[in-house]
């Protein structure tokens, strides 16, 4: 059984991020992942840079990891662009490739003057004709969205694999349907997780690659890691599409939330503030379980959970300032990593 680690590089500074995926490489992860994204997900800077382009230079300065995003979506570009952008990077890399998709967020929407409507059935339309291109057809489509006369792109050099985002069953059809991989986030848990690989590998005939996404923190001391973790786990955690759950254990209605979740947040001073004043207010325990932090030994335990719930690849974003980003990555190589060996 083998267990697969990538690590979710920063969304800036474009040197940080270049020294995580060489770090990366020579540190025994299997995988390095961009998000792609207009808008960074932060509380003070909010820089994000075009995820391929970085790619792109990542793969003439590595050697052994697979180059991913997590996520793209079929909403700011063509489904057929969004094809062509990874086949283009499985020629340039020589080494295969992950398309993650995902339904979109409002972060990079709403600012742009892009629709945050019928995001999910976007989503299924466009890993259709993804699916299709990527497996080198000629694409005659009539959605509702999107339209294809005779389309094609070049066909790919090694593979390029397509993961489906998302924590609920319509994407977990879709996944059985047009992925080649699924990739949740840890807020799932392992029970639900489990439940969610069943469900995907009873309705589908293709073979998926079971990964999942997770926010992380990781320190010799896990009062250190509590401490580093809880403001923007608390942060996230409200600006999720599912936040009800947790708000409801707390009585509180997300109704009486003066920002909207994920799917239409725009990231700005006034609405970044609001998001704190209320994080300030919960108590951590309300989502600490939704993400993975503590010392080497408590980060283990929980990654095995995911483990013996059918996860092979986990995609690890340390959820850190800038400057203590690569402390943490280095630690998940050198006491997490070879634990799973």
């Amino acid at each position: 059984m083998e267990v697969r680690f990538g690590l979710q590089l920063p969304h800036d500074p474009v040197d940080l991020i270049l020294k995580a995926a060489i770090f990366a490489d020579k540190s025994g992860f299997n995988s390095v992942f961009t998000p792609d994204h207009l808008v960074g997900v932060g509380i003070k800077n909010w820089d994000a840079f075009e995820a391929f382009t970085l790619l792109a230079a990542i793969s003439q300065q590595t050697g052994n990891v697979v180059l991913g995003t997590c996520v793209s979506d079929v909403l700011r570009k063509n489904p057929a662009v969004v094809a062509q952008s990874a086949i283009t990077l499985d020629w340039l890399s020589k080494r295969d490739v992950v398309l993650g998709l995902g339904a979109g967020e409002g972060m990079n929407l709403v600012p742009y003057g892009i629709s945050t409507k019928f995001l999910a059935s976007k989503l299924e339309e466009g890993a259709e004709i993804i699916r299709k291109l990527l497996d080198g057809e000629v694409v005659n489509f009539n959605g509702k969205f999107f339209k294809m006369k005779n389309a094609t792109i070049p066909k790919s050099k090694k593979k390029v694999k397509l993961w489906i985002a998302g924590n609920q069953k319509r994407t977990m059809l879709i996944t059985a349907k047009y992925g080649d991989g699924w990739i949740p986030t840890a807020s799932i848990g392992s029970k639900r997780y489990r439940e969610g690989l069943r469900f995907i590998r009873e309705n589908s005939n293709r073979e998926i690659e079971p990964a999942l996404f997770a926010y992380i923190v990781v320190d010799y001391e896990e009062e250190k890691a509590r401490k580093m973790i809880e403001l923007p786990a608390k942060f996230i955690s409200l600006l999720s599409p599912l936040r009800n759950v947790f708000l409801e254990k707390a009585e509180i209605n997300e109704k009486e939330l003066p920002f909207p979740n994920l799917l239409e947040f725009a990231f700005n001073e006034e609405n970044v503030k609001k998001v704190l004043e209320f994080a300030r207010k919960i108590p951590f325990e309300l989502v600490e379980e939704r993400f993975i932090f503590g010392n080497p030994s408590q980060v283990i335990e929980r990654l095995d959970e995911f483990v013996k719930a059918g996860v092979r690849h986990f995609v690890l974003t340390p959820l850190v300032q800038h400057h203590k980003y690569l402390d943490v990555a280095k630690l998940i190589s050198e006491k997490v990593i070879p634990y799973f060996r």
